[in-house]
């Protein structure tokens, strides 16, 4: 027979393991309960490529975090030449699908505890040479020589924000991780291949004016050169934008 504080010692453990179980439990209904299909909302791939989707769920300060838990993908409706395996979530997407050809992809969580969904868009870079992630430098291409010089950094900045153009012509600047997240500047572009043009109607924050500018693709893509067509209130005169994709 065991002694009383050996008793009293075997109900603590158990008691603290089902306390532990019940969290975990806890934390995973909240998981579950706040899971998305990450990492990038919508899911945007270029034609010829492939894509992996996961169930994520938010965390504070920080990127998505990849769900503990199982799921069946799938896509409907049925595109040619888009494909995802059911199994690990990843996305191929053919050569020859067009630009702008969009579905949904689904996501069946623990057995159809949740269902997820997420747009997704193809791309190609020939018809449409902005969409992605960029990140603005700190430095400004300067006059006809394109000087770079430091920018003066203030509260209408947009200096070291993440740029992000979407397929479906939606835009928004601002910061994705860490205390300072947010959104800046958001809304809707048109752009000009042949006249490398772009307009930028902001929606938020509301009654900005519409922008324009003109649009200089360096490095093979892996940079571009943003010139404003008319005065903005954070580059100075004759200087643009600098972004450099992500």
């Amino acid at each position: 027979m065991r002694a009383p504080w050996v008793r009293r010692g075997l109900c603590f453990s158990i008691l603290a393991l089902c306390a532990a179980c019940f969290g975990q439990k806890k934390a995973d209904d909240w998981a579950i309960s706040n899971a998305m299909i990450g990492p990038d909302s919508p899911i945007e791939v270029s034609a010829g490529n492939s894509y992996q989707a996961q169930a994520m769920y938010p965390v504070p300060d920080g990127p998505l975090f990849p769900l503990k838990a199982s799921v069946a993908w799938s896509i409907a409706p049925a595109v040619k030449g888009i494909s995802i395996e059911a199994k690990t979530g990843k996305i191929s997407v053919d050569a020859e699908v067009p630009h702008g050809t969009y579905t949904t992809v689904h996501a069946n969580v623990d057995g159809g505890r949740r269902k997820l969904t997420a747009k997704l868009y193809v791309f190609r870079t020939d018809a449409n040479p902005l969409i992605g992630k960029w990140r603005v430098d700190q430095k400004v291409a300067c006059g006809e020589a394109q000087e770079m010089k430091t920018a003066a950094s203030g509260p209408r900045s947009l200096y070291t924000m993440d740029w992000s153009f979407h397929v479906d012509h939606q835009f928004w600047v601002g910061r994705t991780n860490s205390i300072a997240a947010g959104v800046r500047r958001s809304g809707a572009y048109e752009y000009d291949l042949k006249a490398a043009t772009l307009k930028l109607a902001t929606k938020w924050p509301v009654n900005t004016p519409v922008s324009n500018w003109s649009y200089l693709l360096k490095d093979g893509g892996k940079a571009v050169l943003l010139r404003p067509l008319e005065p903005q209130n954070d580059l100075e005169p004759g200087c643009g934008y600098i972004l450099y994709r992500r």
